[in-house]
């Protein structure tokens, strides 16, 4: 049957992109998972994998041409017995959810409310949507424009709390200098790449941190898809996930940590990357702050903030010495959580760090 490939929606934010280059041509065949094109977003150049298999019919998108999300960029001839083209679906105006606000504030201003997907239950057509419509981001527009919206929209819809812990690192830090001693200098450990590891391990101890908040129902996730919040050369921050984390040792967790900052830098990403991550750690790194209270990036649940590393003092059986700390943070949603899964989750974290070996 023939599959019409639609422009991928890459965040909430997005409302089409601009198509930049194909790397499939018609006649060739395409497997799943194969990169099939590149399309700017207003965050990055996104490469774009089929989820498909099948033999390119036709490439109905122009190179550098903007396309509206969800609008047909190819045609597929995929497996199956029905050959007829899949004409679109229009849905009439009347069929459609729609909150009354939403639907004052659209005829208002003569928006067109079968071009909108709803995200309120069931698919609802909610007064935000409607206002996202009305002042799309174009391509190629400010990207602090973008991260300001997605942010905004988060503060308000979801129910934000916070805790903190510090946890010593002076053992892990051995431990690190250890592994490192013997290796080539792109092939040692990040000292960020072990906390994220132990993110991880704590993430599969305390799954309800991981996963969506989607039509007012958390739906928990299986894998874990890091997302991790990486500050552009040109200004801004893009949030990649590693996907499928839990599988990976420390070894290629730090390999694929490396390359993912390579290809964020060079706009290399893949539509996965930025679309499917199901929590997120924001690192301050050797020059940020000692500690960050950041904002959950929507539907996920929970952002683990990991502040400057530095020297404070410490008190161990009665003595106070110097130690190098960390202030760890959650930011979580308190309609799927509560303080104390938070607490548990931050001490489950703080037995990791203290615990390096257990992280290989």
């Amino acid at each position: 049957m023939i599959y019409n490939v639609p422009m991928p929606s890459l965040g909430a934010d997005m409302d089409h992109g601009k198509l930049m280059n194909w790397k499939i041509k018609p006649g060739d065949e395409v497997k799943k998972g194969q990169m099939i094109a590149e399309v700017e977003t207003t965050k990055s150049t996104v490469e774009i994998e089929s989820f498909k298999e099948g033999r390119v019919l036709d490439l109905l998108g122009k190179v550098g041409e903007d396309v509206p999300v969800g609008q047909p960029i190819a045609r597929f001839e995929v497996a199956g017995s029905d050959l007829a083209p899949e004409p679109p679906v229009k849905i009439p105006e009347m069929r459609l959810k729609i909150s009354p606000a939403a639907r004052k504030f659209a005829t208002d201003r003569n928006v067109d409310l079968t071009q909108i997907k709803g995200s309120g239950p069931e698919g609802q057509i909610e007064l935000k949507d409607v206002e996202v419509k009305t002042h799309p981001i174009k391509s190629g527009s400010n990207l602090r424009e973008a991260i300001a919206k997605a942010m905004s929209h988060s503060k308000k819809e979801i129910p934000h709390y916070y805790l903190k812990s510090q946890v010593t690192l002076g053992v892990l830090l051995k431990w690190v200098d250890e592994k490192n001693k013997n290796l080539s200098p792109e092939n040692r450990l990040l000292v960020p790449v072990v906390l994220f590891k132990a993110v991880i391990k704590s993430l599969q101890d305390y799954p309800q941190m991981n996963g969506y908040f989607k039509n007012e129902v958390y739906e928990p996730s299986q894998p874990i898809h890091l997302g991790v919040a990486i500050a552009l050369k040109t200004g801004g921050v893009l949030v990649p996930a590693l996907l499928d984390a839990e599988k990976m040792n420390l070894r290629e967790l730090n390999t694929a940590f490396q390359d993912l900052v390579q290809r964020t830098q060079k706009g290399e990403l893949r539509n996965r990357e930025l679309t499917e991550g199901t929590v997120t750690v924001t690192n301050m790194g050797d020059l940020g702050s000692e500690e960050v209270f950041g904002i959950i990036f929507p539907p996920q649940v929970a952002l683990i903030g990991l502040g400057r590393m530095h020297k404070a003092p410490v008190v161990e059986k009665e003595i106070i010495k110097p130690e190098f700390v960390i202030d760890i943070t959650l930011s979580a949603d308190h309609r799927v959580t509560d303080g104390l899964n938070g607490a548990r989750f931050l001490a489950s974290l703080e037995r990791n760090l203290k615990n390096p070996s257990q992280l290989e």
